[in-house]
């Protein structure tokens, strides 16, 4: 039997604005109950006093450490932390061995003005991590993240979301973007399968604010025509190869 991971799992909380939590065991119940073998996680808003994710990315590291076999760390950063938020990098990747890197534009309040975005995205790519972006809003669109991935062509970012304008096109004109099925429409999904090939298509589920058994398993029954070897693709083999190399 195929295995599935979910690409996309908030861990730790309360979250800054909506105080939602999970803990590692309410997430491994949520994983064996909608059959999801593995899941990547990264922390919730919910930086420090001082703005740092260093406690929530420690958090990550635990549950990394506690269920070895399930659960795969992603870090999270604030751009606007400046050089701060790069020695966090080098610590989470580096220092606690974290697989990749969640930046969240509305969340953290950056634009593509932060000249720290970019660092932080070259950086990953010098540590062979990927990147995920929260995106399809307005204070970071998909064109500029477009534009980032053009500027760092060594790295590997994930665009968790198939919304707002031209999530499609701007992935289809850079070989380094990847799309996330992240709470996407059906329909959405299979034009970006036809348009970029499995290869480029990563399944996650946002939990806990989504139904992960219907975002891993009963979207993709709602697909035609996907073959097993792409389904696995895009379950499992796509977001395996990029936190690898």
């Amino acid at each position: 039997m195929m295995q599935i991971i979910d690409s996309h799992v908030h861990l730790g909380g309360p979250d800054r604005g909506d105080g939602a939590s999970l803990s590692p065991e309410e997430l491994i119940q949520r994983m064996d109950a909608a059959g999801v073998d593995r899941a990547v996680v990264f922390p919730f808003n919910e930086p420090g006093p001082d703005g740092s994710f260093s406690r929530a990315n420690d958090f990550i590291a635990s549950a990394v450490e506690s269920y070895p076999e399930r659960i795969i760390g992603f870090a999270r950063l604030d751009p606007n932390r400046g050089e701060a938020a790069l020695l966090e990098l080098d610590r989470a990747i580096g220092g606690m061995e974290l697989k990749g890197i969640k930046l969240h534009p509305k969340g953290q309040g950056f634009t593509p003005s932060n000249e720290h975005v970019l660092k932080i995205v070259e950086r990953a790519a010098k540590f062979g991590v990927p990147v995920v972006f929260d995106n399809g809003k307005e204070v970071f669109d998909n064109h500029a993240i477009g534009r980032l991935a053009e500027k760092a062509p060594e790295a590997r970012i994930i665009m968790a979301h198939m919304r707002g304008e031209g999530f499609i096109e701007v992935a289809a004109g850079h070989e380094n973007l990847f799309l996330g099925t992240v709470k996407a429409d059906v329909g959405d999904v299979r034009r970006a399968v036809e348009a970029l090939g499995p290869e480029r298509i990563i399944a996650g589920s946002d939990t806990p604010y989504a139904d992960m058994a219907w975002e891993m398993r009963g979207k993709f029954r709602e697909i035609e025509g996907l073959k097993e070897g792409e389904l696995d693709m895009i379950r499992r083999g796509n977001i395996l190869r990029l936190i690898r190399g």
